[in-house]
């Protein structure tokens, strides 16, 4: 029979009754009360307490009995006696880990004492998805289950615990790259909202999902410079970038470089702005014909010249025309190289009234009615270049100095980028020298326009679209 006191009653007393007298329990209010209180008497009714000092072998053996439960207060029965035992982190949860861990606000003193995982201040936390521990239903740290979704690298059990909505060997991935079309995509890895966008003649759903932003009969479309959108490279709609070549952009359009504008003119807040006017009566020279001769059908203005170089004999230098593809319609244009010119320089000019004599064939131009002279340059790095004009009273064609070549100048900068220049003849500075010495530049009497280039100076320059100014 100590073997029978010794367990867990789960009959009810009828049944227990059947066992004989031996088997009379205490009448404990609550959980089974400790031995000494059930031997005394004192706290227990029933048919023990009614036998009073009758207590036979049969009521020995259940106050025995009272005596193993007190032993056996590390079982389960101590995790539901509504009290804090010695193991426990607070009643009847938490502790050694055979009762269940304690609810939000209870006692802890690990965080393995508490259901939220979480033990702050002694106190069990309310779980969260924010708490920096893997709790409630979450797939991983504060993510999936009833939390956000996770970021790729975290575990999952479900898509639907992946931000990217693929999980993959209980890890969230990259849908993006799984070989295969899921998620949003609209084909294999590519449209929907976080995949990139889907190349040519793959499917879609909207322009978005194409990296030409074309999309037709579900289909992406290859980017033209025609299709009404602003795609490739384009820096305005069908525009710029790629379609500068047929399609330069025109004046107020978006730009990133002068190449993007009809003008050649993008500026510094990336808009296409307005070139200047010049009327054909005005040019000089826009080199289309591709030679060095001023056109001559008809003779511009009744201008007649040649383009050559000249320079001090110590270095080397070319002229010619060449292809510059300055936008659509300037094809050709001016290169100038030179170097090693270490005396007084080298440089090259037009004269504007010159039948092809040479030097003893140059006659005065008038320019009356012109303001000023202006072009185009670059060069392929920072260089100075002087704009010159003779006159009557400076070039021997004058036939008045004795000391002449001393002209009428202005430098300018040049740098790799195309550059519009304008220099009027009432900012020309006189080079001092030329006896008698003029009093003022006479636009009537032009002999020639020429650009210099300082001695010691390598250069490769071109110059394109030269015109008087009205």
């Amino acid at each position: 029979m100590s073997r029978l006191r010794a367990q867990r009653f789960p009959w009810p007393l009828t049944v227990l009754a059947s066992f004989g007298p031996a088997l009379v329990l205490p009448a404990c209010s609550g959980k089974v009360q400790q031995s000494s209180d059930c031997r005394s008497g004192s706290s227990c009714g029933g048919a023990g307490g009614a036998s009073g000092g009758k207590a036979g072998a049969g009521s020995s053996a259940v106050a025995g009995s009272g005596d193993d439960s007190a032993a056996g207060s590390d079982g389960l029965e101590a995790c539901s006696n509504g009290k804090k035992d010695a193991d426990e982190a607070d009643v009847d949860c938490g502790g050694n880990g055979r009762c269940e861990r304690c609810i939000a606000n209870q006692l802890c003193k690990t965080n393995h004492d508490c259901e939220s995982n979480d033990c702050t201040r002694n106190h069990c936390s309310e779980p969260s998805c924010a708490d920096k521990v893997k709790n409630q239903d979450e797939s991983d740290v504060d993510c999936g289950g009833s939390c956000l979704p996770c970021d790729v690298g975290a575990a999952c059990s479900a898509n639907a615990d992946c931000a990217g909505q693929y999980c993959a060997k209980r890890v969230c991935a990259d849908h993006c790259l799984s070989g295969v079309r899921d998620a949003d995509e609209t084909d294999k890895d590519c449209g929907g909202t976080s995949c990139p966008a889907c190349a040519d003649d793959q499917r879609c759903k909207g322009a978005q999902d194409c990296q030409s932003l074309v999309c037709f009969g579900n289909s992406c479309l290859p980017a033209t410079c025609t299709d009404q959108v602003k795609n490739q490279d384009e820096t305005d709609l069908d525009c710029g970038g790629a379609c500068r070549g047929k399609s330069p952009c025109p004046v107020g359009a978006q730009c990133i470089s002068q190449a993007d504008c009809e003008s050649w003119l993008c500026s510094p807040a990336g808009k296409c702005l307005a070139d200047i006017v010049v009327p054909p009566g005005t040019v000089i020279d826009d080199f289309e014909d591709d030679d060095l001769v001023l056109p001559a059908s008809p003779a511009l203005g009744g201008r007649v010249g040649k383009w050559y170089a000249y320079g001090d004999g110590t270095g080397t230098g070319t002229l010619a025309v060449t292809a510059i593809n300055r936008g659509v319609s300037s094809v050709y244009g001016l290169l100038a190289t030179g170097m090693g010119f270490n005396s007084w320089g080298s440089g090259f000019a037009v004269d504007l009234n010159n039948s092809g004599r040479g030097q003893p064939g140059k006659a005065p131009y008038d320019a009356t009615g012109y303001q000023g002279v202006t072009f185009w340059a670059r060069a392929q790095a920072a260089t100075t270049l002087i704009v010159a004009l003779s006159d009557v009273d400076t070039d021997a064609a004058g036939q008045t100095c004795t000391i002449c070549d001393r002209h009428y100048y202005e430098p300018v900068q040049l740098s790799p980028n195309w550059q519009r220049f304008e220099l009027a003849f009432s900012e020309l500075v006189l080079e001092p020298g030329t006896v008698p010495a003029p009093t003022a530049f006479k636009p009537s009497g032009v002999v020639s326009l020429q650009f210099r280039l300082a001695p010691g100076q390598s250069y490769e320059l071109n110059v394109d679209d030269v015109a008087f100014l009205k």
